[in-house]
């Protein structure tokens, strides 16, 4: 970090408050590091100082236990939180993740398995349709706000659409997807839920993408992209396909002349930069 920024964040947000040596130096205990290293993370992710430093004071403040809070343990505590409609506490929560752990285990230990919790207890009865659509609504919006401080890639960068099936309404993993992948440094559009194959065929045609990625999770979403599995192939030079569907049945994308990415983000996107790399060395 250079010392003009520790300064600036000390002077202005007051995060961190080292103490001082009897001749004005500076001294930075192990917490004072970890308010820096915490710090970084959130800025590093696009997230603004000030909101940053606010972030870390509310942790700070919670009396977090900052060592060996593992992703099972924070997606326990959000799913509690997000059936109780605690929006404050579910903040804190995501706060800390945040804090404690890289973007992409956060999607992937905190938000992905929180997601698969609330669902399962919605499917069994034991919560309401009404707190199911609050906890999605609530972490489709903590993405979207991701996905936008996430920023622009280089106007060279690869390029992809990232859409959810027609009929498909759960774009959480799709928006996880477009997350992590413009976190990578690729130029993502997303175009969410419920997604005409017809629509994103004319618009690929038009912004010539290096790749549709496609996410359904219903066999009827399935059907609908066999349907127009010829446009498919015509709308990128990758097409790849992920989501529940296609995790049960990954061979379903091969059928439809395109790849599989993966079951989990990191792996798709590690997926993803291998077909990018694969289609750029085979050029003329």
């Amino acid at each position: 970090m250079p010392a003009a920024t520790l300064r600036q964040w000390e002077r202005r947000y007051g995060c961190p408050k080292p103490e001082r040596s009897e001749s004005g130096y500076r001294l930075y205990a192990d917490a004072d590091l970890r308010v820096i290293e915490t710090m970084k993370r959130y800025v590093d992710d696009g997230v603004p100082a000030s909101r940053a430093a606010d972030l870390v004071r509310a942790s700070l403040a919670a009396g977090a236990d900052r060592e060996g809070r593992a992703g099972t343990a924070l997606s326990a505590d959000l799913v509690e939180a997000l059936i109780d409609l605690d929006e404050p506490r579910a903040d804190r929560v995501l706060g800390e993740a945040h804090a404690l752990h890289p973007l992409e285990t956060v999607l992937g230990e905190v938000i992905a398995p929180t997601l698969v919790e609330i669902g399962d207890r919605w499917h069994d009865g034991r919560i309401t349709t009404a707190n199911e659509h609050f906890a999605s609504s609530y972490l489709q919006g903590r993405l979207l706000s991701l996905l936008s401080l996430a920023g622009g890639a280089h106007p060279d960068a690869p390029s992809a659409l990232v859409a959810c099936a027609p009929h498909d309404r759960h774009e959480i993993g799709a928006l996880m997807l477009a997350v992590v992948l413009r976190r990578h440094g690729y130029r993502v559009s997303y175009l969410g839920a419920d997604t005409p194959v017809a629509d994103l065929v004319a618009l690929a045609f038009e912004r010539k993408p290096d790749a549709v990625l496609i996410s359904a999770t219903g066999v009827e979403s399935l059907a609908a992209l066999n349907a127009r599995r010829e446009d498919l192939l015509q709308a990128a030079p990758v097409v790849a396909f992920g989501g529940r569907a296609f995790d049960a049945d990954p061979a379903a994308a091969e059928r439809l002349g395109g790849h599989y990415l993966a079951d989990n983000v990191v792996d798709a996107v590690e997926r993803f930069g291998a077909l990018i790399r694969s289609h750029a060395a085979a050029r003329p």
